[in-house]
This record gives C-alpha cells, sequence and structure tokens, in this order.
C-alpha cells in the first residue's frame, strides 16, 4: 500500500494535469468545497507543459490525439474533442458532457463557417458573370432608350419650332386681318359717302332729265308730220359660191385640197448612188439649208414666198413644199433649165 500511494504521489507530482496543488478548485465537487471562480488570464498562467499555440500543437502531435499533417481547422478540432472524450473511461460524466457541448457547438460554427465560405465563393464567382449577363441584357434596352429619349427630344424641339412658327403666321394673320377689317371698313364707308352723292346726283338729274322731257315733249307737238319713208326690198339671193360650196360633195373638196397641195410641192431626187443629205441631218437643218440655198437663187423673177414643210423619202429624195404655187412653179421651171 504504501509503494503504491508512493507511485502515485510521485505520478501526480511528475504530471502537472494530475497535480491538484496548482489549483485549489480542482477535484470532485462536494458540500464542503469551496470553488473559486478564475478568469481565462489567471487559468492561461497556471503551470502547465501548454502555455501556447506551438506548445499545444506539439503536445496533441505527441499523444497522437490530432491527426498528422492536418491543419487545425474547426473541423480537425472538433474531432480531436470528441476523441479527447475517449481517452479514459474514469473521465467524469459532466466533464465529457461539457467537452460535447463545445464539440458540437463548433461543429455548428463549422457548418456556417463552412456554407458562408461556400456562399462567398459562388457569389464572388457569380457575381461578374450577373453583372456581366445582366448589363449585357439590358444594353439594347438602355441603347434603345437613349435613342427614343434623343428622336423625343428632337421631335419635341421640332414642334416647338413648328408651335413658334404657327403662332407667328397666326399672329401675322391676326394682323393682316386687323389691318384688312380697318381697310374694309374705311372703303364701306367711302362707298357709302360715294352712294349718298350718286342718290344727291340722281336727284338732282331726275329735275333735269323731267324738265328736259317736258321741253322734249312742246317740241314734237311743233314739228310737222314727216313722210312715210319706203322700205327697201332685202336681196335674199345666194351667190354662186356659196350654192357651189353648199352642193360641193366632200370628196370633191378633199381632192381639191390634196391637189392644191401637189400643185405647191417640188420632187428633188438624188443621183443614182448618192445622197442630197448625209443620212443623219435632221429636218431642221435641211430646212435651214434650202432656204439658205433658195435665198440665195432668187432674182428680180422670182415669186414671193418660202420653203413651207419637207418631207424625206426612203430612197433619200425630199418633196419640198412651198407656200404657193407659184414659187413651186418657178422653182420647176429652174430645175428643168438646170438639167437642159
Amino acid at each position: 500500500m504504501s509503494a503504491t500511494r508512493t507511485r502515485k504521489s510521485t505520478i501526480m507530482e511528475t504530471d502537472p494535469l494530475n497535480s491538484r496543488d496548482l489549483s485549489p478548485t480542482i477535484g470532485p465537487n462536494t458540500r464542503k468545497t469551496t470553488r473559486t471562480p478564475l478568469t481565462q488570464t489567471e487559468i492561461e498562467a497556471i503551470p502547465n507543459p501548454v502555455t501556447d499555440h506551438i506548445s499545444a500543437e506539439k503536445y496533441l502531435s505527441k499523444t497522437l490525439i490530432s491527426q498528422i499533417d492536418e491543419p487545425y481547422t474547426l473541423t480537425h478540432l472538433t474531432s480531436i474533442l470528441l476523441h479527447i472524450t475517449q481517452i479514459s473511461g474514469n473521465t467524469p460524466l459532466p466533464v465529457i458532457t461539457a467537452i460535447r457541448v463545445v464539440a458540437f457547438i463548433m461543429k455548428k460554427h463549422t457548418a456556417c463557417e463552412i456554407a458562408t465560405a461556400a456562399a462567398k465563393q459562388l457569389m464572388d464567382t457569380l457575381s461578374s458573370h450577373i453583372v456581366n449577363n445582366v448589363i449585357g441584357a439590358i444594353a439594347p434596352h438602355v441603347a434603345n432608350v437613349l435613342s427614343t429619349s434623343e428622336s423625343m427630344t428632337s421631335t419635341l424641339e421640332q414642334d416647338n419650332r413648328l408651335y413658334q412658327s404657327i403662332k407667328a403666321e397666326h399672329d401675322e394673320k391676326e394682323g393682316n386681318t386687323s389691318i384688312a377689317v380697318d381697310c374694309i371698313e374705311e372703303a364701306a364707308n367711302n362707298l357709302f359717302e360715294s352712294i349718298g352723292n350718286c342718290q344727291k346726283a340722281l336727284k338732282t338729274l331726275s329735275l333735269s332729265l323731267d324738265a328736259t322731257q317736258d321741253r322734249v315733249n312742246q317740241l314734237s307737238t311743233q314739228l310737222p308730220t314727216a313722210p312715210p319713208q319706203t322700205q327697201l326690198p332685202v336681196n335674199t339671193k345666194p351667190s354662186y359660191s356659196a350654192v357651189a360650196a353648199a352642193l360641193l360633195p366632200p370628196t370633191v373638196d378633199q381632192a381639191v385640197g390634196r391637189a392644191a397641195i401637189r400643185a405647191r410641192q417640188v420632187l428633188l431626187d438624188p443621183k443614182p448612188g448618192d445622197n442630197l443629205f448625209p443620212p443623219n441631218t435632221s429636218n431642221a437643218d435641211i430646212v435651214k439649208k434650202l432656204k439658205e440655198a433658195l435665198s440665195n437663187a432668187r432674182d428680180e423673177s422670182t415669186p414671193h414666198g418660202d420653203i413651207k414643210a419637207i418631207s424625206t423619202l426612203k430612197n433619200g429624195g425630199i418633196i419640198v413644199e412651198m407656200e404657193n404655187e407659184n414659187l413651186a412653179t418657178w422653182l420647176r421651171h429652174q430645175e428643168n433649165q438646170r438639167n437642159s
């Protein structure tokens, strides 16, 4: 028994964790036990092999309570606390329960921190994509809104200018209307005044006309009666030309007209293989050159008149219509003399 007590005392002296002299509050609770609460600083100052995080990590590695080469995260520390409850079967139940309470609370905080970290990472990852997608989605609409706003601003400015123009035109028309009304009133006044003057003149003239009529009546009674005039018979007999024109058939009249036109025409035929004018010469140029030739050919015997119209033929010939038959006859005579 003495040897056992000596061994226990030696263990208690060498093992600081089992030493009861260092803390009077350590030990089983009894009715006579007086426990003095210590602060965290006082508890940390109690002599012990573990005084900081470095010695704590060394102790955990030495006792193989922690997992080797694994960082001391909340999850790892929670696992260590739960394993501490299994070190000895002599550990009081309140101590085991307290350790388990701390372990489960740390586990809850671990889950919360994991969820917070995951949410933060997810937010950091998705925020940029969400912002880019939102910007890409609303950018066309914002551009449309800006374009519509600019268009509305331009339209409002145009409407304002149009309103100002209409207002100015309306004011001008009102001014012109007022001026026109004044002019009409003045003209009406002048017209009424003229009508009054005319009425006065008519009254004066009516008196003069009455006096003149009376004088004419007096003179008519004094004049002798004139002999009756003999009315000459009116000659209603139609002339010969009128009768001939009335009885002449339409076909004969048309034939006479065509014959008169042919009598005024002169045919100019080109020599075989030759043209009177180049093929692309216009009628206006042909008429101009023919008039120049006629002017150069005139002499004292040339009848008056000029070229009226021309017609070109497919063979290059030209039909020249003169203003009168005498000029056409003279040209044919000149052509015959030249050919003879």
